[in-house]
């Protein structure tokens, strides 16, 4: 009796916590949603005090089964807010709070939306920590690295409902941003972007 009673414990142990692993990204809505970033900013001028905007956001939405259809449209997606995730790539560790914008772009089901100069961060958060060690008055050195730029990558992820309401998150992606005071001369390490 004792075995029987601890086995029920342990299986009702297990069945909850597969429960709370439902991964990032995964929902039950039938689709899906992947982000591709082109015409990355590359490098970024904090003497501006602007913006950091991205040219072009494509969002592409899949169906999880192939064979899938929607002719009624439930499941498109009202794509509501986006995120954005900083980290260092240059060793450093202090990075700007994670920022949340509105978008409010519907996606039709198996569709594409292209979303162009969407901010990734504001103008104030060019001129707040750890940015305001580049700027001449405070050294112009980053102190956690010893050098006059520092290099951040950025995860941007969105978020949404379909039409039908089932929850929908895009999977990630990610840039690559060198934040620089520069005096005049343009920056031009990244031709391409």
């Amino acid at each position: 009796m004792k075995r029987r009673g601890l086995l029920l414990v342990v299986l009702l142990l297990a069945s909850g916590l597969t429960a709370c692993l439902n991964k990032a990204g995964t929902s039950e809505a039938p689709v899906f949603v992947t982000v591709s970033i082109e015409k990355q900013p590359g490098f970024v001028n904090i003497r501006n005090n602007a913006p950091v905007q991205v040219q072009t956001i494509v969002l592409n939405s899949h169906f999880k089964n192939s064979l899938a259809t929607d002719p009624q449209g439930f499941a498109n997606i009202q794509v509501n807010e986006y995120t954005v995730h900083y980290r260092r790539t240059d060793g450093g560790t202090r990075v700007p709070p994670d920022e949340h914008f509105p978008v409010g772009v519907l996606l039709t089901s198996g569709g594409t939306s292209t979303l162009s100069n969407f901010p990734i961060m504001l103008a104030s958060a060019t001129q707040g920590s750890p940015f305001d060690q580049l700027m001449p008055f405070n050294g112009g050195i980053d102190r956690e690295t010893n050098k006059n730029e520092i290099l951040m990558a950025f995860d941007l992820t969105f978020f949404g409902l379909t039409v039908s309401g089932q929850r929908v998150q895009s999977e990630t992606a990610s840039g690559i941003l060198i934040f620089q005071f520069s005096g005049g001369a343009p920056l031009s390490r990244f031709s391409g972007s």
